[in-house]
């Protein structure tokens, strides 16, 4: 007998409504989650490739320096910000954070910060300037006046340093071996001191000279309110008695007036207000001889519209000349002549007053004075 296999009947199973939303929102967590892992594990790996190497040395800097962080540093993984400011003029300590940020492929922003300090140190010493490397004085001369051979004593972050008598921050001093009552050789050093501790030091030679005994060949007569220079020389009894030579001047409000003997000079001087003179003799403090002013120790470059003035009172109180006369003085007046500067509104003195020289302002050739014997005066051609 045959058996008879059973059959069975398949079952289906039907899902609602609610099973298929379950199930849906199953995978989408399952998605979900895998993605959130792949960008965590992509936002781990940039943040873990970023990074930033700073050399002590390249954050310290000396004040008043370019500074960029950019090359202060060493960074690779993502762009650089700062946040912080650096003033490379102030002497401190500046905190820096420093981040680098990357965009992720899901659009996401990777930032990483590095705190850094940059310090701005002074390391410069203050500058000291000199109008000559030897300067010389007649025997009794005022001791302030060898203070007129520093023109200026800067510091870079300080600015000018003033005067002092001791050695002290913020200050230049000056002292010396010289007796200025004793003719002879002398050193006087001048020492400066910024506000940070750096200390600057120069010497110049000072020739104390012998007061001559009527042994110059002559004596400057200076009429401060006609602007005129008289030159007399000496008679057969040796007195100054006979005019020589004249020259046109300009004078100034603080001109002083009086009898004072000469005693320095140099062929170019640094003058108030950033200008320079040519042939400066020195007479009496601040007060000078010298050309009309320049606006560079360039023989080219002179202020033809100060020029101009000569023979009207036009100066700060030095006594300015054309350069031949300047030169003339330079040349033959022996520190220790005697310059008398008076006043006398109806007597310019005895050789009259001399027709000044004229620049014309659209001249090519305005740059140079026309009395200037350098060769290389166009005026000259």
């Amino acid at each position: 007998m045959t058996k008879r296999r059973r059959m069975r009947t398949p079952v289906k199973i039907l899902l609602g409504a609610a099973a298929l939303a379950v199930l849906a929102a199953a995978g989408f967590m399952v998605r979900e989650t895998y993605r959130n892992r792949l960008q965590e594990t992509e936002k781990q790996e940039i943040y873990d490739a970023m990074t930033l190497e700073a050399q002590e040395a390249s954050l310290k800097i000396d004040c008043g320096t370019d500074f960029d962080i950019r090359t202060a540093v060493r960074y690779s993984g993502g762009e650089l910000t700062a946040e912080g400011n650096v003033d490379t003029g102030t002497v401190g300590s500046y905190p820096l954070i420093l981040t680098l940020s990357r965009t992720t492929s899901w659009g996401e922003t990777v930032s990483r910060s590095f705190p850094v300090t940059v310090e701005v140190r002074d390391n410069t010493v203050p500058e000291i300037v000199l109008n000559e490397e030897v300067m010389e004085l007649q025997a009794g001369a005022d001791p302030a006046e060898i203070a007129s051979n520093v023109v200026s004593v800067t510091d870079g972050k300080d600015g000018d340093l003033t005067r002092s008598e001791t050695e002290t921050a913020g200050t230049y001093c000056i002292a010396t071996d010289a007796d200025l009552d004793t003719p002879g050789e002398y050193t006087v050093t001048v020492t400066a001191l910024d506000l940070d501790g750096h200390r600057a030091e120069t010497e110049f030679r000072l020739v104390v000279n012998k007061v001559p005994e009527n042994e110059n060949p002559y004596r400057i007569r200076v009429n401060r309110e006609l602007n005129t220079v008289t030159v007399y020389s000496r008679d057969a009894d040796g007195n100054y008695t006979i005019p020589l030579k004249a020259m046109v001047c300009s004078t100034g409000a603080a001109t002083p007036v009086g009898v004072f003997h000469t005693f320095n000079r140099s062929t170019w001087r640094a003058l108030f207000g950033g200008v320079y003179g040519q042939y400066a003799t020195d007479i009496v403090g601040d007060i000078l001889f010298h050309s009309v002013p320049y606006y560079s120790m360039n023989k080219g470059d002179v202020e033809y519209l100060e020029y101009n003035k000569l023979g009207t009172k036009a100066s700060l109180g030095c006594i300015r000349l054309a350069v031949s006369d300047a030169l003339w003085i330079f040349n033959n007046c022996p520190i220790g002549t005697e310059v008398e500067i008076y006043d006398d509104p109806g007597n310019p003195g005895p050789l009259g007053k001399p027709e000044p020289s004229y620049i014309d302002p659209e001249s090519e050739n305005r740059g140079w004075d026309p009395t200037d014997p350098d060769p290389a005066n166009p005026w000259n051609y």
